[in-house]
């Protein structure tokens, strides 16, 4: 039993180290509380603070920006650079609350702080507060999944595509409404999973590495930042802007970047968790105590999953990446609604915008982390494969109607092999006996069973592993397109 030093854990804290923890206990989201050390990378980019200190960033792009046109000084834009490096984003927010009431009035002010007002009047020029802020949630969005995102899910990518070259070879019962059937390739599977995650990972990419900014004005015509940077150069000085900032410009935009692309960010979001969240209820399942063919080496040995069976051995993981994808789903109800607005701009949107798709994100992320941490322990059970094929090995039905339909075969009293099968399927059950024993009773069937090609006589034996077709093939197909994501990516195999 642990010691009373052993169970004091916040003693072994430092004071910063407690106060953020203490912090974390009065929050309200998950994100911040239970699931707060997996989401920790993702904070420097979807955190109130990160948000702050991109706008404030994107207030000194526009003034290099501007001496590229001769309206600023080298001096001027040194002076903003060293501001920002002591920007403190909780004065920031104080400024906002207590004095400014506006955000971006409140990002001037922190960085008049360190410079001086003459710096001030430089910056912001004929920009409204949503050219700053929601470039800055793009480019925030878009360097959050390139940086952390993309890295984590291609991890869990590479691992099924080791796990599938690990058990190459090895069959798994095929199963469909939850029933025993024809085998497959458990590699195949892998495989198939991490081809689809690989689609979805794909496709994310490119959402989110679509995403628009704007510096064109208050209602997106640019005609303030004319009167700013001079007439006509509106235009060219929003490209040169967006593109120091790694963005294209939304000529759509009024005084906000319209919305439709944050929900295609959120659709690529909610199908890869699908997949993912369909890959953990899987494993959930051959988890189970009815199937037992993999299971976690770390909670084998450690046990305590449940607070009432001290024995038991539960799929945490899976289960809680399961039950995530109904959270992620839900954000797209938000997401929709932020491509509605009033005109040129309403405070809807701007509302919903706190909080996705940074949620959806959040919740994705940890979910592939946990995934990642659980396919490093993962065990998988060969012995128990194995026995689970066994009634298919006795009883191949399903093979039997295939070879029987390929030799056009007609039973004169049963009928076509389908219906054949059915019925010796029957007196087999009854008889506990295997299928082909039955089969072999019969006259009609003994006959046409002994003009069958050798393999198709031992498939019927049970020689269930010859009965496989395409599978390696399929299975090489989708490790190699998975490879060569791996390879663009610079993300290589173990």
């Amino acid at each position: 039993m642990a010691d009373d030093n052993d169970l004091n854990r916040v003693s072994k804290l430092g004071p910063e180290q407690e106060a953020i923890a203490r912090f974390r206990m009065t929050t309200i989201s998950p994100d911040d509380g239970k699931y707060a050390k997996k989401v920790d990378p993702l904070r420097m980019y979807l955190s109130s603070g990160a948000e702050w200190l991109e706008c404030a960033k994107i207030q000194y792009v526009l003034l290099k920006t501007r001496k590229s046109f001769g309206q600023a000084e080298e001096s001027d834009v040194r002076k903003v650079s060293r501001a920002i490096k002591k920007f403190d984003t909780l004065n920031a927010s104080l400024l906002e609350e207590e004095i400014t009431k506006q955000d971006q009035l409140a990002v001037l002010k922190e960085l008049g702080r360190g410079t001086s007002m003459t710096i001030e009047a430089l910056l912001h020029p004929g920009t409204t507060s949503y050219d700053i802020l929601d470039t800055a949630r793009s480019r925030l969005l878009k360097n959050a999944w390139n940086d952390v995102m993309k890295p984590e899910m291609l991890k869990s990518v590479r691992s099924l595509c080791n796990l599938a070259n690990t058990y190459a070879g090895v069959i798994q019962v095929g199963r469909t409404h939850l029933q025993n059937t024809s085998p497959v390739l458990f590699s195949g599977v892998l495989a198939g999973y991490a081809v689809r995650l690989a689609d979805r990972i794909e496709l994310c990419d490119q959402y989110f590495n679509d995403l628009r900014g704007k510096i064109s004005g208050i209602v997106g015509t640019g005609a303030s930042i004319d009167m700013v940077i001079g007439e006509g150069k509106s235009m060219e000085f929003e490209s040169k802007v967006l593109k120091a900032l790694g963005l294209k410009p939304d000529y759509t935009a009024t005084q906000i970047v319209q919305k439709e692309k944050l929900a295609d960010v959120g659709h690529g979001l909610v199908t890869l968790m699908h997949i993912l969240g369909d890959f953990a209820n899987d494993m959930r399942l051959l988890y189970s105590s009815a199937i037992q063919e993999v299971s976690d080496r770390k909670g084998s040995a450690r046990l305590g999953g449940s607070s009432a069976d001290a024995m038991k051995n539960n799929p945490i993981d899976w289960e809680n990446i399961g039950g995530k994808v109904a959270v992620v789903e839900s954000g797209m109800r938000v997401l929709y609604d932020m491509i509605h607005s009033d005109f040129q701009r309403d405070l809807r949107n701007s509302v919903q915008g706190r909080y996705q798709p940074g949620m959806m994100m959040a919740q994705t992320y940890e979910s592939f982390v946990r995934m990642n941490k659980a396919l490093t322990t993962l065990s998988v059970n060969e012995d128990k494969m194995a026995e689970n094929l066994i009634p298919v090995r006795n009883n191949p039905s399903e093979a039997m109607v295939a070879i029987l339909r390929g030799e056009g075969w007609i039973h004169s009293k049963y009928g076509i092999g389908h219906d054949f099968v059915k019925k010796m399927g029957i007196l087999s059950n009854t008889n506990k006996e295997k299928l082909l024993d039955t089969c072999l009773k019969d006259e009609e069937f003994q006959k046409v069973y002994n003009t069958l090609p050798q393999v198709k006589q031992q498939i019927l034996r049970g020689e269930i592993e010859r009965y496989l077709g395409s599978a390696q093939k399929r299975t090489e197909i989708n490790l190699d397109r998975c490879c060569d994501l791996l390879i663009k990516e610079k993300v290589y195999n173990d």
